[in-house]
């Protein structure tokens, strides 16, 4: 009988821990990206490079943390704030560095422990973020180190807002003024670069990316632009 109270009081404790680490983790990187990101998703780098304690803290911490989630909403936000610390942590071990592809293997080859895994940062976004977020919406809360994505919030997804914080990213930078530009004497309309390499993200049946933008757009637009692309902007988002 003893034992048995033992081993439910062990058990007991452990998730106990668990929930706790999962707890601090999202409390700390919130902390961590109000004081290192600007509200327009500027990182402070040069800073950091400086004084990089508190992101190592972070995420040796999670390193070690064997993730047992208890709803889609908590893995989400867990993996969302996981790549974005990363790619911080990963321009720091090269800082000064004036653009990500500078980077041999940035995204592919180089791989940080997360939750007891080996993994690289194109391994987080499609080998288990896209499987967790099943839309479009992920393109807009991972933050690459470049200008040429969408701004990094200065704050933590959380669980209990994980979608409606995606959303709300989505809809912040649609209706940025430097968006997309329209060329009424081609009939056309010029959008980021994410619209071209994830294009069946935003393009089904007889939805296309026009359709989509006008989801989040205040002012709506005409659906029969023809869509090009912006080159894409690799310089380091940086203050």
């Amino acid at each position: 009988m003893k034992k048995k109270l033992l081993l439910i009081l062990f058990c007991v404790t452990s998730a106990f821990t668990q929930a706790q680490t999962l707890n601090d983790f999202f409390e700390q990187t919130n902390e961590f990206l109000k004081k290192n990101v600007s509200e327009n998703g500027k990182v402070g780098y040069a800073q950091l490079k400086k004084s990089p304690g508190e992101l190592i803290y972070i995420l040796d911490n999670i390193a070690k943390l064997k993730t047992q989630f208890k709803t889609k909403e908590e893995a989400k936000a867990f993996w969302i704030n996981a790549y974005n610390l990363v790619v911080i942590k990963s321009v720091l071990e090269k800082f000064p560095i004036v653009a990500v592809n500078s980077v041999s293997g940035f995204f592919n080859e180089k791989k940080f422990v997360v939750a007891q895994q080996e993994l690289t940062l194109n391994d987080i976004e499609n080998n288990i973020l896209r499987n967790i977020v099943a839309d479009a919406g992920l393109h807009f809360v991972l933050c690459k180190g470049t200008n040429g994505d969408a701004p990094l919030l200065n704050a933590a997804y959380v669980p209990e807002k994980v979608n409606e914080q995606i959303k709300e990213q989505v809809k912040l930078y649609i209706n940025n003024k430097d968006f997309y530009r329209i060329f009424k004497n081609t009939n056309s309309i010029e959008l980021p670069k994410m619209f071209e390499i994830y294009k069946n993200d935003f393009v089904t049946g007889y939805f296309n990316e026009i359709d989509f933008i006008n989801i989040f757009l205040d002012k709506k637009i005409e659906t029969t632009y023809k869509v090009m692309t912006k080159s894409y902007d690799w310089s380091l988002n940086t203050k």
